[in-house]
């Protein structure tokens, strides 16, 4: 018997709801979960600041924000702050100052300072006694906690927590992630926009055929 199609007509199981940071818990390179609990027992024996190390869509966004979240459920103070723009590097000097000593602010796009930038920041957060746990492309300023790294493995894993397993089927699930993987040149996050368009394009054939015959 052929394997029974899923249903991606309900909807795209890519599509932001189901991929943001959040809805996926924080894999390693390889696909296997990530131990929270192990990680925050890492940035104490860093000092309490540390870096989330990797290249583009590597999941060092997901983690940050995963590891913002533990802390925060151990009553630990934590400020969150994504450079984007001038605002965000406002809001960003406003958390580092005014900050709660022994609080942590959580920096996603550290590298964006740059170096003098992040040296200020740097300083005034151990002024004011405030940790800091940021995302950055490379180890720099302060001490490296995780090395994020993607494999087709790692978006595998990542389609296998989607919806209807990213509704595709388990005969076209390996050659899908890897094409994707190779196009994207191991960019996770493009890689699962390659796999959103080919999804719509899925289902728009398949609007366009009719119901389909028993």
């Amino acid at each position: 018997m052929s394997e029974a199609a899923p249903d991606i007509m309900a909807g795209n199981p890519f599509s932001t709801r189901s991929i943001r940071p959040g809805r996926i818990p924080p894999l390693d390179g390889s696909g296997r979960p990530l131990c929270v609990a192990e990680l925050l027992v890492g940035l104490e024996r860093c000092g309490g600041s540390a870096a989330l190390v990797g290249p583009h869509g590597s999941g060092k966004t997901t983690l940050l924000w995963h590891l913002a979240d533990a802390l925060e459920a151990r009553g630990c103070r934590v400020e969150r702050v994504r450079l984007h723009g001038g605002r965000s590097c406002m809001a960003l000097m406003q958390a580092v100052v005014h900050g709660p000593r022994g609080g942590i602010v959580c920096i996603d796009s550290w590298e964006r300072l740059g170096w003098p930038g992040a040296l200020a920041v740097r300083w005034f957060a151990a002024l004011g006694g405030l940790r800091l746990l940021v995302t950055a492309h490379r180890p720099g300023l302060l001490p490296t906690l995780w090395m994020c790294r993607t494999s087709t493995a790692l978006l595998a894993a990542i389609v296998e927590r989607l919806p209807q397993a990213g509704g595709l089927s388990s005969s076209e699930r390996d050659v899908q992630v890897a094409d994707a993987f190779r196009r994207s040149a191991g960019d996770i996050r493009e890689a699962l926009f390659t796999l959103y368009d080919r999804c719509e394009d899925r289902a728009r054939d398949l609007r366009l055929a009719g119901p389909s015959r028993s």
